[in-house]
């Protein structure tokens, strides 16, 4: 278990020990990405979760200028993520059925990332399920997070739309 010990600080198992947190190790692998190479892309069907446990990356979405033909996009990077904290993301995809990736992650830098598939990540939590519980109970509470920061983000653009239409 080379890498286990580095998820102790990432917000997918916070509350759990590091016992807890090995019942996940045969759901895992680690994969290393060069810096430049796509991590994820935005549209693409996804069934893994990732966590960067070394490295940078940014996550980054098309915003359609007119409408939706191609060459009528522009990537806009919202975030840089490094692997101090340990972030996770793609979570989505353990949670619905044929879930797209609703954003392009690239490295930054040379990354090493674990990887959990949807079916091994159910499999664990099925026989572990109150350590499967504190999993999910975390990937609420980020999705949750989430939803209120783009909620947010809608009021102020739809502000901002209201007080340009004003003038």
């Amino acid at each position: 278990m080379p890498y286990i010990p580095h998820l102790n600080n990432c917000r997918l198992f916070d509350g759990l020990k590091e016992e807890e947190i090995a019942v996940y190790r045969p759901a895992t692998r680690l994969v290393t990405y060069k810096a430049g190479d796509t991590i994820m892309t935005e549209g693409e069907q996804g069934d893994t979760l990732l966590v960067l446990i070394k490295g940078t990356v940014t996550i980054s979405k098309k915003l359609t200028l007119l409408n939706e033909e191609e060459g009528d996009t522009k990537d806009k990077t919202f975030i840089t993520l490094t692997g101090e904290i340990k972030p996770f993301f793609g979570e989505m995809a353990l949670l619905m059925e044929d879930s797209l990736r609703t954003a392009t992650v690239m490295a930054t830098t040379d990354c090493e990332i674990v990887v959990m598939e949807k079916e091994a990540f159910q499999e664990v939590s099925t026989k572990n399920p109150t350590i499967g519980w504190k999993v999910m109970e975390n990937i609420a509470k980020k999705l949750a997070t989430n939803l209120e920061r783009e909620s947010k983000n809608v009021l102020k653009l739809t502000t901002a739309f209201s007080l340009i239409l004003e003038e």
